[in-house]
């Protein structure tokens, strides 16, 4: 049994100043409780940030397991904290991007390939 939460909110993007659409889904177990008031205002708070710090500043005042999704230039990505059973850096950081029909896992070549869509 869980409690899952689904917020919307916006950030500028602190490399071209441009709006991006944020989705963030948090789940905790059932005998946890957030209250809603405090997701939204974290998500005004992340007003000029990039997508990872987003993805951390939540995760380290939620916990849980959690996905946040932004669409920027074109490049779907998916940043998901508090996986067990993801093997990444410390085990709770994983991030997809999607550039047309190529998907790019987290490290070198996922850089590379939203430095090059953000030019």
């Amino acid at each position: 049994m869980s409690n899952t939460y689904r917020h919307k909110f916006f950030s500028r993007c602190p490399n071209n100043g441009q709006t991006i659409e944020y989705a963030v889904e948090i789940t905790v177990p059932a005998t946890s409780k957030i209250m809603v008031e405090h997701i939204v205002t974290a998500g005004k708070l992340c007003d000029n940030a990039y997508h990872e710090r987003i993805a951390d500043c939540f995760f380290d005042q939620f916990g849980g397991q959690q996905v946040i999704t932004a669409h920027h230039h074109g490049v779907d990505i998916e940043t998901r904290r508090g996986f067990d059973d993801v093997i990444c850096c410390d085990a709770r950081l994983t991030q997809r991007v999607i550039v047309g029909n190529t998907t790019y896992e987290k490290g070198v070549e996922a850089r590379l390939a939203i430095e090059a869509v953000s030019r």
